[in-house]
């Protein structure tokens, strides 16, 4: 490293902690591990230090003066998916710190601003980076470095634009019309040369020129990692640049109709295809294990105890700041997802779940299935026999009655919104066809219904499918700030399985396609078999199959925004709470693209006049009061009238 090169590391260091929105002109507060200028001036290691910075702002990104609560990367891809039809939120929604992302509750100024902060910020810190390394260095660390961000920033660019991309809804008339044409508008490029002044009037590009960025980064990280070999999986490599370019093109393969330059579709599918697999080589990853998938200790949550993520975010032991959510505890990924754990109120008070009728379709010869609590976890009859239909019982007053799970069965005093954790019994006799139970954390069923009931909210009790994917940092679900300290993964190999098989569906053939899907639902369900004749039976069976196996991990967002699979969660039997949730929205549902923050359009004035129009989300609502949907919980459904 030269001299001139350490003297603008420090200067440029200090621009990464300085303030930035488009224009810079935001202050931004970092975790305390986040490294200063003055910490490294001088320093040999000043570069590995600027290059930490990404990890730690991806598991920590704070912007107090722009109201931007510490989030992580994974709780932004999370509250995105907030908005599609399989993640519904089936207990008390008034603790739904994402609740603006269920119903597209945007305005300037609220949680819908946080996208648009959160990339920039990250491209922001890898700009910083790429702007001092000499593109022609021959030196190994810098080359990884400089190939390690030009990765980073095609995945925060090509999210982005996904997130901010207008795409006009099928009926007009329940949305408020844009003030100018946002066809085909991207976002504002920010580059390692963009200067203030260019930033203060920096307007949206077109979705081609943001993806021939994309291209562009993807490219010369391919050249740049050729050589590397990773130790951990927070790095970027040449498999993972090879999954993002897989990502690219099957993103513009299906906007082609609403593309400027990137019109051959034939070919974007090719090459989603060709990329995907390569991806898969490359990496040397397999598919997740039912053991790995359902590990009460390590299930989703440790980059190392299995071989299927191909990248990831990681907060240690002690970064207690991220592993609790910061200040305020608002976002904790753990926190949010949990069912288990007793970290706040903001996660298992309002119970992240899947929706009941994405439950039922699923086969219980599916193991992934374990993933959700099943109506009989809370409530089985004592007079139910084993392979009859669910038998429910109810007194005069509709009360459940004769639940074996309460200690209190069969008395007057029988209550199944009890919240003392001594009178749920600790038992638990199985549930899928083989009889197979959970693998809990906690290893105790009565923790978990004493809290998950309708005396914290879950209205529809038995019925309210809340997850137990993600575990908690070595099972600790007592504690915060051990507990809170996860890995997420930002892309697993099964992710390129259904990319091969999708892009086959459109390059090869639907048979081929068939046979990619069963190559990988078969690893979760043995009986699984894909017989669409169609293209569009195909892809019936695609999404609902991909939506499955990623279910809170932030994919499914931009999957429904993509193929504008639209929002489905309002039917009689529903397991919605409220019916701010009852929302039916056929194609592209306008809740999926946030608005840009005030902050920003006066920053810059060029996007001041481009800004994405609010949706009218009470035009969405299909139940106007929670007693039009609430007396139908658990009635019977007829999967073959529901939509996906």
């Amino acid at each position: 490293m030269t001299k001139n090169m350490k003297k603008n590391i420090i200067l440029g260091f200090a621009a990464v902690a300085a303030a930035f929105s488009l224009s810079s002109c935001i202050q931004e507060t970092y975790p305390s591990d986040y490294v200063l200028a003055g910490q490294v001036s001088g320093s040999e290691s000043a570069l590995a230090s600027m290059m930490n910075s990404v990890y730690t702002m991806m598991v920590a990104y704070e912007n107090n003066d722009g109201g931007v609560e510490m989030e992580s990367y994974a709780d932004l891809r999370v509250m995105l998916e907030h908005g599609t039809s399989a993640l519904i939120t089936t207990g008390h929604n008034g603790y739904n710190t994402m609740g603006a992302y269920y119903e597209g509750n945007f305005t300037d100024t609220n949680r819908g601003i946080i996208p648009s902060y959160m990339y920039y910020g990250y491209i922001k810190t890898v700009n910083d980076i790429i702007k001092l390394i000499d593109p022609e260095t021959t030196d190994a660390t810098e080359k990884r470095y400089l190939g390690e961000c030009l990765a980073f920033r095609a995945l925060f660019y090509m999210e982005l634009t996904q997130v901010m991309e207008y795409i006009t809804p099928a009926d007009k008339s329940k949305n408020n019309e844009p003030e100018n044409d946002l066809t085909n508008l991207g976002v504002p490029i920010l580059t390692e040369e963009t200067t203030n002044e260019q930033a203060s009037n920096n307007p949206r590009v077109t979705v081609d020129e943001n993806f021939a960025l994309v291209l562009s980064d993807l490219a010369k990280a391919e050249k740049y990692l050729a050589d590397f070999q990773r130790t951990d999986k927070i790095d970027p490599d040449l498999s993972v640049v090879y999954g993002l370019y897989a990502r690219a093109y099957i993103t513009l393969a299906s906007r082609v109709a609403r593309a400027a330059t990137y019109k051959d579709e034939a070919d974007l599918w090719k090459k989603a295809y060709e990329y995907a697999d390569k991806a898969i080589s490359q990496s040397g990853c397999t598919p997740l294990t039912e053991e790995q998938w359902t590990d009460p200790t390590n299930g989703f949550n440790n980059r190392t105890s299995q071989n299927s993520w191909m990248l990831a975010t990681t907060i240690s032991e002690s970064n207690t700041y991220a592993a609790g959510g910061g200040a305020w505890g608002s976002f904790s990924f753990p926190m949010i997802m949990g069912t288990e754990t007793d970290f706040e109120w903001y996660g298992w008070v309002v119970g992240r779940a899947l929706a009941r009728h994405w439950y039922e379709r699923l086969s219980d010869n599916d193991w992934r299935k374990k993933s959700w609590l099943g109506p009989e976890f809370f409530y089985e009859s004592v007079n139910q026999k084993p392979g009859e239909k669910y038998l429910v019982e109810k007194d005069a007053n509709g009360n459940f009655i004769n639940n074996k799970y309460n200690l209190k069965c069969g008395k007057a005093d029988e209550n199944n919104a009890s919240d003392d954790i001594d009178e749920w019994s600790t038992e638990f006799t199985g549930r899928l066809s083989d009889g197979a139970t959970y693998k809990l954390t906690s290893n105790n069923p009565a923790w978990i219904r004493s809290r998950i009931n309708k005396t914290y909210g879950y209205q529809a009790w038995p019925w309210i499918y809340v997850n137990i994917k993600f575990r908690p940092h070595n099972g600790e679900y007592l504690v915060w700030n051990t507990g809170g300290a996860v890995d997420y993964p930002c892309m697993r190999v099964e992710e390129m399985y259904f990319i091969k098989a999708e892009a086959a569906a459109h390059c090869q053939s639907v048979a081929a396609a068939n046979s990619l899907l069963e190559s990988i639902v078969c690893t979760r369900d043995s009986k699984f078999s894909c017989k669409a004749s169609t293209l569009s039976e195909f892809m019936d069976e695609l999404y609902f199959q991909k939506c499955i196996e990623f279910w809170g991990e932030g994919i499914n967002y931009f999957d429904s925004k993509r193929l504008g699979r639209g929002v489905y969660r309002a039917y009689p039997g529903t397991s919605i709470e409220r019916n701010r949730q009852s929302i039916n929205c056929d194609g592209f549902w306008p809740g999926w693209t946030p608005l840009w923050s005030a902050t920003e359009k006066n920053a810059n004035q060029a996007l001041y006049h481009y800004d994405t129009p609010a949706p009218i989300r009470t035009s969405y609502y299909v139940y106007q009061t929670n007693d039009e949907f609430r007396p139908y919980y658990g009635q019977e459904l007829d999967l073959s009238t529901l939509k996906f």
